[in-house]
């Protein structure tokens, strides 16, 4: 099993299915087309052409009076974040860690990322109260005007990296 950016060539979108329609989708119709146009890179967990779950990123921008009042630094007036706009395991693989790798990897790559240019943190809009939940495990931090968004900043990742 390799994390790499999805190829469409290579990798099978096909049979992938998490039991969330709109992720499902978003693989199958709409990440290939959104790396080709530089929206966001889709990294899967695969074996050979097997996707076993995925993730995307992209840059965001996230106004500073949205954040909780501990992470505002007051001095702009938006901050640059990576959105962790997707993240999905197939069915047939869930219940095994795959979860906890792809979010680790994701970690891994913003902080990669950070080192290059300025990123106050990551940014996650949850699905549901479950994703919330799990997206909490990791020290995200709900946003009282949209409990469903969720924050993590760049010194948090750094540590769960380095761990």
């Amino acid at each position: 099993m390799n994390f790499e950016l999805l190829d469409a060539n290579k990798h099978d979108r096909t049979s992938f299915d998490c039991g969330a329609p709109a992720l499902n989708t978003y693989l199958q119709r709409y990440a290939n087309q959104d790396q080709k146009r530089g929206l966001a890179k889709t990294y899967v967990l695969a074996d050979q052409a097997t996707i076993l779950g995925y993730f995307s990123l992209s840059a965001h921008a996230v106004l500073a009076d949205e954040l909780p009042p501990s992470l505002n630094p007051r001095a702009y007036p938006e901050l640059p974040f990576l959105l962790l706009g997707r993240l999905a395991v197939d069915l047939r693989f869930q219940g095994r860690g795959y979860g906890d790798a792809l979010i680790f990897h994701a970690f891994k790559t913003t902080a990669a990322i950070a080192e290059q240019i300025g990123i106050f943190g990551m940014i996650v809009d949850a699905k549901d109260e479950n994703a919330a939940l799990f997206y909490e495990n990791f020290g995200f931090m709900r946003l009282s005007a949209n409990p469903m968004r969720l924050v993590l900043p760049f010194s948090a990742i750094k540590r769960l990296v380095q761990v």
